[in-house]
This record gives C-alpha cells, sequence and structure tokens, in this order.
C-alpha cells in the first residue's frame, strides 16, 4: 500500500514538473532571422520558403540540388558544383552585427561552404576552407575590417556522417560547437561583426554579391546533405544548443503530451 501511495506521488511529481522541463528545453524564437528547415512542404516550384516567417525565401539555383531524407524530415542534397546553390531573398548585410548564431546539421566527406555573406565583408561558415590548410574541421571568418578573423574547429566533421555544428558571437568570444558541445572558442578581437559593405547571402557557395543573386566566390561549393540551417542575430545559450543538436522535429515546440508519455513508460520500465 505504501509503495503504491509514493509510486503516485512520484508521478504526480513528474506530471508537475513536465510542464517546466518542456519551457526549459524550447528555443525562444527571439531575433530568428532565417530558417531554411528544407521539408517538403517548404519547397515551392524554385523557391525554399523562410519558416521564420520573415520572407528572406531562397531562390534554388541549378537543377540538381535535391530534396532527400535529412536529419529531421527531409534534408537538401547539394551536389558540389558551383552553378548549385540557394540565393537567399532580400536579407543582406550593411550594418554591423553585434551578436550572432548560424547552425546547420551537415553530412559530408569534403569541404564545402555552408553559407556566406562575404568573408572579407561579413562572414563565410563551412566545412574545411581554403585558408589554413584546413579541409575537415568547422571553419567560420567574421571580418570586422580589417584584418579579417579566420579560426576552426577542432572536430573533424569531413567524415561522411551527420553533424550538427554552430558558429556563435556574443561580442566577447567566438565559439564553435559540434554535435551540442563547445569545440573551440576564443576570445573576440572587436565587438561586432561587419565590414560595411552591402552583401547579400548565399547557402552552398561563396558570396561577393552586392545585391540579390549577383557575384558568387570563392567557388568550392558544398557537396553532400543540410538540413535544419538556422541564423540568429542573438548568441544562443548552451541548452538551447544542445536541444537543437538533438534533432526536434520542431525546434520552437515540445510537445508536452509526448514528453509525458515518455517519461511514463520510462517509469514502466522501471517498475
Amino acid at each position: 500500500m505504501k509503495t503504491a501511495l509514493m509510486f503516485k506521488l512520484l508521478m504526480l511529481g513528474l506530471i508537475l514538473m513536465v510542464p517546466v522541463l518542456v519551457v526549459d528545453a524550447q528555443v525562444a524564437e527571439d531575433d530568428i532571422i532565417l530558417y531554411f528547415s528544407y521539408n517538403k512542404d517548404t519547397l515551392k516550384g524554385d523557391d525554399v520558403i523562410d519558416a521564420s516567417g520573415n520572407k528572406n525565401d531562397g531562390l534554388i539555383k541549378g537543377k540538381d540540388i535535391e530534396s532527400v531524407k535529412g536529419k529531421v524530415g527531409e534534408g537538401m542534397e547539394f551536389p558540389g558544383v558551383s552553378t548549385s546553390y540557394i540565393s537567399v531573398r532580400e536579407h543582406m548585410y550593411d550594418d554591423p552585427v553585434e551578436k550572432f548564431t548560424i547552425l546547420a546539421w551537415v553530412k559530408v566527406d569534403v569541404r564545402g561552404m555552408i553559407a556566406s555573406w562575404d568573408r572579407s565583408e561579413f562572414f563565410r561558415f563551412a566545412v574545411g576552407d581554403d585558408v589554413g590548410a584546413n579541409a575537415a574541421t568547422t571553419f567560420t571568418a567574421f571580418d570586422t575590417c580589417c584584418p579579417i578573423h579566420d579560426w576552426f574547429g577542432k572536430t573533424d566533421v569531413a567524415d561522411d556522417k551527420w553533424h550538427h555544428l554552430v558558429a556563435w558571437f556574443d561580442g566577447k568570444e567566438k565559439r564553435i560547437y559540434v554535435d551540442g558541445k563547445l569545440d573551440e572558442k576564443i576570445a573576440a578581437p572587436h565587438k561586432v561583426i561587419g565590414a560595411g559593405a552591402p552583401r547579400f547571402g548565399f547557402i552552398g557557395i561563396g558570396s561577393e554579391a552586392a545585391a540579390f543573386d549577383a557575384a558568387t566566390g570563392p567557388n568550392w561549393a558544398f557537396n553532400g546533405l543540410m538540413d535544419e540551417f538556422m541564423l540568429f542575430h542573438r548568441a544562443l545559450s548552451e541548452k538551447e544548443i544542445e536541444y537543437l543538436a538533438n534533432g526536434p522535429a520542431d525546434p520552437f515546440d515540445v510537445n508536452p503530451k509526448d514528453k509525458l508519455s515518455t517519461t511514463w513508460g520510462h517509469m514502466k520500465d522501471l517498475r
């Protein structure tokens, strides 16, 4: 009798705790700029719809970028050729950025450009790069002009396995996270990112674009699978990064009922 009562009290405690756990696990949508889930319902003709609601949709260039099974739902497979990439509509930079997080799931076995708003003006985010003989670790370059600040992660992520990659900036530090864990950090030499010349962005190729869908470069393209690309103008918390690295179906929402079902099943296993 006493055991049954204790079990009921324990379950009641878990039920009351679940909403708190869910809130802690969610990612706040504050300051999200761009979100390409790459799910099929966000592909409209040659456009990738920006799921952030900011209408920073992407124009798919080339006919050989394909919708495939991703890490979370569907993803996009890029062929690694300079004519196949995504050109981001609307969102351009001309003013410095004070805080910043960029992230994506990737599965590659060679270096490749994840996204760029121009290394020499704002930033580049890649696996490997054409500087420092770096072919396999996460690479980011943030510019405040001048000089450009190139830096690298420690973990080899060009191993044909899914990895969750994050580049992060809060005005004091620059960080790289791999699979939810801190991979590298360094003091930021400047409090902002950005040199000031207008730049539009690309997914899967380098940018030299002063206008939408203008000049690309460098042209070593992304070759592999990409999923859940996000760009924020804030520094995500470590809890948020860890949560996203667990691959939630909806990064901004968790169903308390699902969480409770999981907890209940786990408790029954312990009985």
